[in-house]
């Protein structure tokens, strides 16, 4: 009888790449050779000549625990590529920091040279608007924005500014120099805000996601609201919860939560 495309049998070389994949995705802790073994009950010699392949190619990598591998760092790329699953994960964190602070809470994320916000929790639909899932974040204009761009590697930042710059309200700044400047003070404190330079009466706080030290983020948490509520309320105070909150984004989304920043007691 023949096999139709949809049935045929799983076997092969590839069939047994992915096994091993999907067997250490479902371990944070990392699998060894000798439990990868028993596992997939397949020869110590096939598990470390698959093993030795997929390092090489950085889909798998030496663990925290003796002898363990995890997830490489190339494969954890691909998969934050698809934001389904981190709207998922997000959904719980932002709800409890919008229900805590009385204000829209949302995540952005740079996609190439733009950036668009993924998801948000609002308790208020009028502010709501201005972060949708999918809306752009001008570079120039928004806290997130201001922010993933001032962190970027100066090329990518040259790309990012190469969209056309609109004066949006009388705060805009469009002046590169101004701009540079204020992507200076960005990197040097650590996060950005955002006094009515999008839209007028709107006063935004952005604080990065770091999934892995040391490597510039593409994702970004923002609080947002009118300026005489929001803005009214202290800063290192708003700071100090969306500082935890990014640090949770961050061992949430990064894979096996090995490399990120974990969050401070509170």
């Amino acid at each position: 009888m023949t096999q139709t495309r949809n049935h045929e049998p799983k076997s092969g070389p590839l069939e047994r790449y992915i096994t091993i994949l999907e067997a250490v995705v479902s371990s944070p802790e990392g699998l060894t050779i000798r439990e990868l073994e028993t596992m997939l009950d397949l020869p110590k010699t096939t598990v470390n000549r698959l093993i030795a392949a997929l390092s090489a190619s950085g889909l798998v990598e030496p663990g925290d625990r003796r002898g363990s591998y995890t997830l490489g760092r190339r494969l954890s790329q691909i998969l934050q590529s698809d934001t389904a699953w981190i709207e998922l994960a997000s959904k719980r964190l932002l709800k409890s920091l919008a229900d805590e602070t009385g204000e829209t809470c949302f995540i952005a994320r740079l996609y190439g040279a733009t950036i668009r916000s993924v998801v948000m929790e609002s308790p208020d639909a009028s502010v709501g608007v201005y972060v949708m899932p999918g809306h752009p974040l001008p570079p120039h204009a928004t806290a997130t924005g201001k922010l993933l761009t001032a962190l970027q590697e100066p090329s990518l930042r040259e790309a990012i500014l190469e969209t056309e710059l609109n004066q949006l309200t009388p705060r805009t700044l469009l002046d590169r120099s101004q701009l540079e400047e204020e992507y200076r003070k960005i990197r040097e404190q650590g996060y950005a805000i955002e006094n009515g330079e999008h839209v007028r009466g709107l006063f935004t706080i952005a604080y990065p996601i770091v999934l892995v030290p040391g490597q510039p983020p593409i994702y970004a948490l923002g609080m947002t609201g009118p300026a005489e509520r929001i803005g009214a309320q202290s800063v290192p105070a708003l700071l100090q919860k969306l500082e935890h909150t990014a640090a949770e984004f961050a061992h949430v989304f990064a894979p096996n939560g090995k490399n990120a920043i974990k969050p401070k007691p509170r």
